[in-house]
């Protein structure tokens, strides 16, 4: 009867939970690439669904990817870019959102 009760629960507690949604992209993908002889030089790009480079820039400052509110703000930048689905000249974008000096 105990196992019965058991299995009944974690049966119940299997069907009614959920998985954490994470955002997502939209559409494209964001790259970051270092240097190990240069760290504090990242370089990010942004591409569309189609693998087409949408937007780069050279920064001098390493973000902490690992951050969440990191990860927002490129992921809600990369969705503006495609949405406008056209390669933009160097407007300084990321150091604009990140409030970074150049």
């Amino acid at each position: 009867m105990k196992t019965l009760m058991i299995t009944a629960l974690i049966l119940i507690s299997a069907v009614c939970s959920q998985a954490q949604n994470k955002a997502q992209v939209n559409s494209g993908f964001w790259v970051v690439e270092s240097n190990i002889n240069k760290p504090e030089v990242q370089t990010i790009r942004f591409y569309s669904d189609g693998s087409k480079l949408l937007y780069e820039e050279t920064i001098n400052a390493k973000l902490n990817l690992k951050r969440k509110k990191v990860q927002l703000a490129l992921n809600q930048l990369c969705s503006k870019l495609n949405a406008s689905s056209e390669y933009i000249e160097s407007k300084k974008l990321i150091a604009l959102a990140f409030n970074l000096k150049r």
